[in-house]
């Protein structure tokens, strides 16, 4: 282990810096015969696409080489992107201008049997080998998937159940221990990409942002500009510019009437920000709530700015009307990603912001909505 991760900082000396080239990918996808395949960003967006040839490919596009951030094939005439046990699509990295790929398509799943040009490619892949808990892993996920097959294709009694659950029980533990093998690496080797990639995974989904500070601190600025790094920071900012005591960040969406409107424009009041949607049953619940503290307390210098998450139109509409709620409501564009600004991970979420634009306090639901206006509404 020791001397794949020494050779993970040699071959970060020589990548110390995100940049863009013009990528040659080829190869083949064995199984897919004559069909579209589509180059995505990590974020899932296209970069461009070709036909396939009997599974043989070529693809050309300027491409960041030296952020480590994945990359994705994807054959969107077997199947779509999405959580399945068969997905066709493949991910990878790139860190030269040529990369050739071996795939192949099997049960609508595609999957990788040899990537060359991609060094990223193969010091990732030594170090995940190298981790102690992957062979358990391996062993445990035998019994597992039998019992998996047991209860969902043979018999769903309570035996067959109880073994599901004492497999997964199990298998949740290694990959508990896998997770804490990968984190007492980063002190050691402050240096390895691949490392951080890989500890990167798991530090994304805490919201804590001392603990995403301490995590970032311990890697060497020769490799800040990681992808994954970044992006963790990138949330840190986030969440720091949304806290209280800060000014909430400006944005403009369209309202009912089709004009667009800006949170900037409703300053003098005390105002809530709310995001909600329709579809979203504690958010019906709670509107009769924020209905009356606005009644209470609109003839103080109170009001509502609603922000609604949906993706229909009319639902949006609908639900305004059934639930009665008088204030200025906008509907958000994906494009803009209002409640990516405002780091919101689920509805209802709201944000007590004062006349002056500064956040004095977030998340107020029940009475307490009530007990913070009368603290700050004299």
């Amino acid at each position: 282990m020791k001397n794949i991760l020494l050779g993970f900082c040699l071959l970060l000396a020589l990548n110390a810096s995100a940049q863009i080239k013009k990528v040659t990918i080829q190869g083949e996808v064995k199984g897919l015969g004559n069909n579209d395949l589509v180059l995505l960003n990590v974020d899932q967006t296209e970069i461009c696409r070709t036909q396939t040839k009997d599974g043989k490919f070529k693809l050309i596009a300027n491409m960041e080489i030296g952020d480590m951030r994945y990359y994705y094939l994807h054959a969107p005439s077997v199947g779509p992107l999405g959580r399945s046990m068969s997905i066709p699509t493949i991910s990878f990295f790139v860190n030269s201008p040529k990369v050739e790929i071996q795939a192949e398509l099997k049960d609508k799943a595609m999957s990788i049997s040899a990537v060359k040009g991609s060094p990223f490619a193969r010091e990732y892949d030594k170090l995940y080998k190298g981790l102690a808990a992957n062979k358990a892993i391996e062993a445990a996920s035998k019994p597992y998937n039998e019992a998996f097959r047991l209860y969902n294709t043979v018999a769903k009694t309570p035996e067959n159940q109880a073994k599901l659950k004492d497999a997964g029980k199990v298998l949740d533990l290694l990959f508990q221990q896998k997770q804490e093998e990968i984190m007492a690496l980063v002190p050691k080797y402050p240096k390895s990409m691949p490392l951080a990639v890989m500890a990167s995974l798991y530090t994304m989904n805490t919201d804590d942002v001392q603990k995403m500070e301490e995590f970032l601190n311990q890697f060497d600025p020769s490799i800040r500009h990681c992808y994954y790094l970044k992006q963790i920071e990138r949330k840190i900012n986030r969440i720091k510019s949304v806290s209280i005591g800060q000014q909430a960040p400006d944005f403009e969406l369209k309202d009912l009437e089709g004009k667009s409107v800006s949170l900037k424009a409703l300053r003098g009041k005390y105002l809530l920000l709310d995001f909600w949607a329709s579809w979203c049953g504690p958010c019906r619940k709670e509107n009769p709530t924020v209905v009356k503290a606005y009644d209470a307390f609109k003839a103080k210098g109170f009001t509502v700015l609603g922000v609604s998450l949906d993706s229909s139109e009319p639902a949006w509409r609908k639900a305004v009307k059934e639930d009665g709620m008088p204030w200025v409501q906008l509907l958000n564009d994906k494009k803009i990603g209002v409640e990516q600004l405002y780091e919101v991970k689920g509805i209802p979420a709201n944000f007590l912001i004062d006349p002056q634009g500064k956040i004095i306090a977030t998340n107020l639901r029940g009475a307490a909505l009530e007990e913070a206006l009368e603290k700050f509404i004299k």
